[in-house]
Parts: C-alpha cells; structure tokens; sequence
C-alpha cells in the first residue's frame, strides 16, 4: 500500500507498505503511488523473512533502475504511525540539501583497521571529503550489519574511527526470529552477509537519539568468569552467572526464564550514559549468554524498569527541544522492545508518539543496536532530520 508524501523545505518522502508474502508483489504495492517523476536520491526498504530478499531487490532494480536502494531483512517492521510484522515497507527520499554515499563490506570476517579505512576513504571520495574536513554536525553514517555474524564489537569501534568522529547509529538485521540468516540490500542486490554503510552529507539539521526505558541500579554484578568471543560469562561475584542474578533480584534459579530476563536485563556506564546489556539465554550449566560484548572484570548494575510510553515520550520531547521538528526519523529498534510492546500492547502507543513528533518515520526491530563504537540491546537508535536547510 503506497501512502501520501509528505514534502518539507528541501525534501520530499514516498512511502508505502505491504503485507504481501511475495517480494515481487510487495514492493509493486508499496510503490504503486510513487510519481516516476520525482528525482529520487535514496530509497530506504525493510522487509521480514517471508518476502524473499532476491525477489525485492529485483523489483526495486526493474522499477527504479539506478536509483541506489539501501535496507535488510528485519525481525519487524515501522512505518509512520504503524508498527507491522510480515512486512515491506519502505520510503524514497529526494533531497537536494543531503548527498548521499554507499559503501560495503561483502564479508566481516578478519574485518580489521585496514578494512575500516578503505570502506570510509570510499564514502568519503564519493562526496570528496578530505578527513580534516569532517564536520560531525554537518555528517552522519547509517549502518546495517548481518545481525547473525557477531562482528559488531569488532566492525562499530574500528568503523567509529574511521569515519573521523562523526555520529554512526545503526541495526543489526533480522529474519524474524528464525536465526537462520539475515539479508543486506546494496548494490541493486540482497547479500546474506557483511555490513553496508550510508554517508549523508547534510545541509539539513539532524539529531541523533539513544532512547531506552531502564536506568540503572546500585546493585551491582561482577563479571569474574566469562567466554568473552562467545558473550557467555560463567560467573559473577565468583558463583555462577545464574546464582549471582537471582540473587540480585530476590528470586529462586527455578524462577528464572526468558520473561524474567527481559524485564530485568543488566546494564553498564560508559561516559556517564547507561547501555543495556541483554541476556540471551541460561545455558544447563548455569552460565548466561548475552546479546552484546561481555568482559572479565565489568561490572554490570541490575536495570530498573520505566513505563515505555512515558519514557519515550520524555526522551523525543527532548529531541523535539534539540531539533524544533523533524521531517524525517530513521530508527531501529531492539526487537525485545518490541516482543515486550507487543505483550503491553504498547505499539500503538509508541507509534503514536514517532509518528507525532516526525512528518516521516522508518525503521525495523533489530537484533542489535548501534551508536558510535557501542553494540548495544534493549535500545531505540535512530536520526531525526529536519528538511529546512540551517548553515553549518
């Protein structure tokens, strides 16, 4: 289903959305209202695992040609006020004030320092940036990376890096919770593996958002033992992992299960902002593996739980403050926000409150979050953009 454009100073967004099972099908749907008059720069689309990725890149690359079209495979899907799953959906930007550049890793594997440099020399001679002349108000970097591979604690630091300081927000890709395999669209194609990055040139004013409903507590967890590759700690406080949790939180092992993880996740401090750190399972032995880099020697504080919709609501008011409006919001959001939305029925709720503060919104449920060097859970990340140009 293709919805109304909503234009702004210096942008215009088509969007549009389907439920069809078959890519070829869903894509023709999302898109069937979009004027071929319209110059597009930049088409964003996120889909589920029940759209085959081969078939949506075809049908973008036969309708759009040239035009460059950026996104992955998801573990849901949003669109304006709508949160959806089984879904395609998808946004084209024209926007003179924002030059775009695209570069892509096909492989994460022995990704290193070298591997980091090409890919942000890439972005940057696309839009002839020198690295002296990199303006963290005026760039951003949009990645997407294979949320199956495990590379993020390895692909964000060295990426951060190279790209001189500028902001890097991005998602690990989905397939709906199956953990088979994840796909990347780049280059007229969908890849079942690697990283894309997307660096916009704005003269637009643009605002970046880390939004998550824990804070944190004083009770505090010692990683003494762990599996760092794995993300597996064996203990904490020198008992084991599980001992140690269910001690922080007042219930017996037997009590222990995934519903009770997602509501009491653990969390560290870096540079005085809290970042969740998710379980993801409780293996027999009564180690924990979790979503995102683990090490010996961390201390980790049990989370406290806020209302989602108030949380929220604080958090984009203050964006709103910074930004006074945006015209577009480009977000991913952890997929276990979006199991515990979906248990609440809170996504209308949340929806609505995106949907209020930006003329345009599009995103995904991830596997995983990322913001400058971090890989992080259990977060909304995203860049609000305003469509009237500012000097900068």
């Amino acid at each position: 289903m293709s919805l109304s454009t909503r234009k702004a100073p210096g942008m215009h967004v088509l969007k549009g959305h389907s439920t069809k099972p078959n890519g070829r099908e869903a894509v023709a749907e999302a898109t069937e209202g979009w004027s071929v008059q319209t110059t597009l720069d930049l088409i964003l689309v996120f889909n589920s695992s029940e759209q085959d990725p081969h078939e949506v890149a075809a049908a973008f690359r036969e309708r759009f040609g040239d035009t460059p079209f950026v996104g992955c495979t998801t573990a849901g899907e949003h669109l304006g006020d709508a949160h959806f799953t089984k879904a395609l959906v998808c946004i084209g930007i024209s926007s003179p004030g924002i030059r775009w550049a695209i570069a892509a890793a096909e492989t994460l594997e022995r990704f290193d320092e070298e591997n980091a440099r090409a890919l942000s020399d890439q972005l940057f001679g696309q839009l002839g940036i020198q690295r002296e002349e990199v303006n963290p108000q005026r760039q951003f970097c949009l990645l997407l990376v294979d949320g199956l591979s495990g590379k993020e604690e390895v692909l964000c630091p060295l990426m951060a890096d190279a790209l001189e300081g500028m902001p890097l927000v991005g998602g690990s890709a989905g397939d709906d919770l199956k953990f088979q395999r994840t796909y990347l669209y780049h280059g007229g194609m969908a890849h079942p593996s690697g990283a894309v990055f997307v660096l916009a040139d704005s003269k637009m004013p643009f605002e970046v958002i880390k939004h998550q409903h824990y804070t944190t507590t004083t009770k505090r967890l010692v990683i003494t033992k762990a599996d760092v590759p794995a993300r597996r700690v064996y203990e904490m406080d020198g008992v084991p992992a599980i001992q140690a949790y269910a001690d922080a939180i007042g219930r017996p092992i037997s009590a222990i299960n995934d519903d009770v993880t997602l509501s009491n996740p653990l969390t560290f401090v870096c540079n005085d902002e809290i970042y969740v750190r998710s379980i993801a399972r409780i293996e027999p032995d009564g180690s924990m593996v979790f979503f995102c880099a683990i090490e010996e020697g961390m201390v980790l504080s049990l989370g406290e739980h806020e209302d989602m919709t108030t949380a929220l609501r604080r958090d984009v008011d203050g964006l709103a403050q910074r930004i006074k409006g945006a015209d577009l919001l480009i977000g991913c959001n952890c997929i276990l926000r979006a199991l515990e939305a979906t248990k609440l029925d809170k996504h209308p709720s949340l929806s609505k409150i995106f949907s209020d503060f930006a003329g345009n919104m599009i995103g995904f449920d991830t596997y995983g979050e990322q913001l400058n060097g971090l890989h992080i859970n259990q977060t909304f990340v995203g860049v609000a953009i305003r469509g009237a140009e500012a000097a900068r």
